[in-house]
């Protein structure tokens, strides 16, 4: 099992404790708060430069796999800080 795979298995739970609505960046943050190993390992998996980035793109599309499903999306490139606190855009979803 790769470590995306690993995370991914932890979404239901994450997605759970989620507000009804959220943003990827807040879901990443409850991910990381809650499995905190297994988000380093995926992290360490990347030899880039920029491995948030790396990891959380790969995430993101784990989470488009449920869209429609126990998800969706509410809109594409809505305003967010990043967990670094950084303004940027990411995905608002809404839980079913």
């Amino acid at each position: 099992m790769s470590q995306i795979d690993t995370l991914e298995s932890f979404f239901s739970e994450t997605i759970q404790k989620m507000e009804r609505q959220f943003t990827s960046h807040e879901f990443f943050l409850k991910l990381l708060h809650s499995h905190q190993s297994e988000y380093v390992a995926a992290l360490a998996s990347y030899s880039d430069p920029m491995p948030f980035r790396k990891l959380h793109c790969a995430l993101t599309e784990c989470l488009k796999k449920l869209d429609g499903k126990s998800i969706t999306v509410q809109q594409t490139n809505y305003p967010s800080r990043d967990i670094f606190g950084i303004a940027s855009t990411t995905t608002l979803w809404r839980k079913k």
